[in-house]
């Protein structure tokens, strides 16, 4: 089973294996309260994609082909991972901090 919540929220054993998905760690938490298990900042984008601004020579099809690519593949790692653990600990819960965090998740 596959579950979200607020990494805020009071830890529970039903929670299972804890990921962390954030880029950051939240601010005045530390591992013992959070009781995160992995923290797995590759779920959320690359900086350097939010600074390449359309009208730059180097932001053409090819770095974006290569990019994508490379992205597909880091997906793939994560997914098989993440699907892994659920089976060997039979929950995995993905904690987040921030909205943005949500929307990045590969599964």
């Amino acid at each position: 089973m596959l579950r979200l919540k607020k990494i805020s929220e009071v830890p529970r054993v039903e929670d299972g294996f804890r990921i962390l998905i954030d880029e950051s760690w939240p601010e005045g938490l530390t591992r013992e309260e959070a009781k995160v298990d992995l923290w797995l900042r590759e779920i959320s984008p690359p900086p350097e994609i939010d600074e390449w601004p359309g009208d730059n020579p180097l932001f053409n099809e090819a770095v974006l082909d290569q990019t994508e690519n490379l992205n597909q593949i880091r997906r793939n790692t994560i997914i098989k991972l993440i699907r892994n653990t659920e089976k060997e600990k039979g929950t995995v819960t993905f904690l987040y901090s921030t909205v943005g965090s949500i929307k990045q998740l590969p599964v």
